[in-house]
């Protein structure tokens, strides 16, 4: 599929795109890369919300991935068509308030990230203060797909 078309049938237009063929990102830039990195090898499809967008403070840290499931549940039939054909994963960034990594993720949360069937990649980043600055800035999620 092209990226027109997953955008029309998701009805959610993508922050970062290539179809198959297109220039990618170091291509454009004229980056001395291996060849296979100058254009996508296959089509990329990805909206990134962030806890900006997501606009609630919430203790958790995972509005902003609550914010995409919104997007992406009432497509979820869809989501599942797009597996035929690539792979759907979600992508989660977010900061722990201690040295230690630990989240927690709410039961309702794993139960509507189940009903997409995408694989879940996370990473939480360590609070780390610099002069009295914490260092992370902000939850990330992206719903991605290549194919």
């Amino acid at each position: 599929m092209t990226v027109s078309e997953i955008s029309a049938m998701l009805g959610i237009e993508p922050t970062h795109w290539g179809d198959k063929g297109d220039l990618t990102p170091a291509g454009r830039s004229g980056r001395d890369v291996a060849p296979e990195r100058l254009r996508y090898q296959q089509t990329y499809w990805s909206h990134t919300v962030d806890d900006e967008a997501a606009g609630d403070e919430d203790a958790t840290g995972f509005s902003a991935l609550r914010v995409l499931i919104a997007k992406l549940e009432p497509n979820a039939s869809l989501v599942s068509r797009l597996r035929d054909s690539g792979d759907t994963r979600i992508w989660w960034s977010g900061g722990s308030d201690s040295v230690q990594g630990g989240f927690v993720l709410q039961a309702d949360l794993i139960s509507s990230l189940a009903a997409l069937e995408c694989d879940v990649y996370g990473t939480a980043y360590l609070a780390e203060e610099i002069d009295g600055v914490d260092s992370h800035d902000g939850d990330i999620v992206e719903f991605r797909l290549d194919n």
